[in-house]
């Protein structure tokens, strides 16, 4: 199995299965700076800003669902003090993705206090789901895949559609393709593995199944594409899983256990290169931001479902902390080696309170010293 991975824009349904299959995304055509709807939308969502005071660049924030609330969105600081929180109205199940550093989140309910609307992203066919887009690390710019005209993708159509990678603004309605790229069709379609404005490069692939191949890199600002060819493979077996640093720079492909061997492998590649830089134990289901750190899992009793987490200097190969943990979800810290880790109770025993509705979980935020503080339970922003 070749899962794609993300840098962490968002918090994956299982800790390390990656929501990096990006359709639908802004309200405007190909190389149009205008807006308008294109053909296929179904449902609106919207990007909203909270107050500086709750997250801001220099301090973040971690957006979680109320662990008793449907409609309240609570947000916590890397100290783990609770700093703010938004009220949103929407009378059905709705969706929630935070920007990085929680300044910004997309979502198909409107928020009534704590946040204001900035801009419209349109065209998620899931109700109650956000539309598959990936944060172009920073708070303004929105990555997703379209059809080359700027219509969305329709999911598990029975026919194939051509894909095209585009770059949105949902505060001015800017939007730009910036390079045609996969087919969309019943068995999978292409996928954002990461997007980084600041660093002018997107990793993307073609899912089939749940397997990613033909990775490219792509510089965001002039279209230009390089397919990743990697120079070196430890194992002649087919990849268990592939992440992109949230920069684009780096790529870890992870590989079975072979013959004598005791755990799966991960070998970390130059994106550029294809070079080898290290080869470590376990699957890699993360970069950290500064791409100091992994996040690894090493799967107990041939499940999914519960595993052994490390944080890892991938370069001396140190292990800086470990825990047993049902799955979860994931979120990396701007600009540091630190990450929140969230066991999700639909998994397994995740202690609960009174009143909390499922699934919840108690997120750890692990620093890049390996020293831990454990949060308040609350619900996933995903669930």
């Amino acid at each position: 199995m070749n899962e794609a991975r993300s840098a962490g824009d968002f918090r994956p349904s299982r800790l390390g299965v990656v929501m990096a299959a990006a359709m639908a995304a802004a309200a405007t055509l190909a190389g149009c700076g205008g807006s308008g709807n294109p053909p296929g939308s179904v449902q609106n969502e919207w990007v909203v800003e909270v107050p500086s005071t709750v997250a801001s660049a220099e301090n973040p924030a971690i957006w979680f669902r109320d662990r008793t609330d449907d409609h309240l969105l609570v947000a916590y600081d890397w100290n783990g003090d609770r700093v703010g929180s938004i009220q949103l109205s929407d009378s059905q199940p709705f969706g929630a993705g935070q920007s990085p550093d929680g300044t910004a989140l997309v979502t198909s309910a409107q928020p009534t206090s704590g946040a204001n609307v900035v801009g419209r992203v349109d065209g998620s066919p899931l109700a109650g789901a956000i539309s598959q887009v990936t944060w172009a690390r920073d708070s303004s710019h929105l990555c997703s895949f379209r059809q080359p005209s700027g219509a969305d993708l329709v999911e598990q159509s029975s026919t194939s559609e051509a894909g095209a990678l585009f770059l949105d603004d949902p505060a001015t309605g800017a939007s730009r393709r910036v390079v045609r790229f996969g087919t969309e069709d019943p068995l999978g379609g292409p996928t954002v593995l990461s997007c980084s404005v600041p660093d002018d490069r997107a990793v993307v692939g073609q899912s089939f199944v749940e397997s990613v191949s033909s990775l490219h890199v792509v510089t965001l600002g002039t279209g230009a594409s390089a397919a990743f060819s990697p120079q070196t493979s430890p194992s002649a077996r087919p990849p268990l899983g592939v992440v992109a640093s949230a920069d684009g720079t780096l790529i870890a492909e992870g590989f079975p256990a072979g013959t004598g061997a005791s755990t799966d492998q991960s070998t970390v590649y130059d994106s550029s290169t294809g070079t080898a830089l290290a080869t470590l134990p376990n699957e890699i289901v993360t970069f950290s931001d500064d791409d100091s750190r992994v996040l690894t899992v090493q799967d107990l009793n041939n499940s999914s479902q519960e595993g052994i987490y490390r944080l890892v200097d991938w370069r001396t190969g140190a292990v800086l902390w470990s825990d047993q943990l049902v799955t979860g979800s994931f979120l990396t810290r701007p600009d540091s080696g630190d990450v929140v880790v969230e066991p999700n109770s639909s998994w397994g025993p995740v202690p609960g309170l009174q009143g909390t509705r499922q699934p919840y979980t108690t997120p750890i935020i692990v620093r890049a010293d390996g020293t831990t503080l454990q949060l308040p339970e609350v619900r996933p922003l995903e669930d």
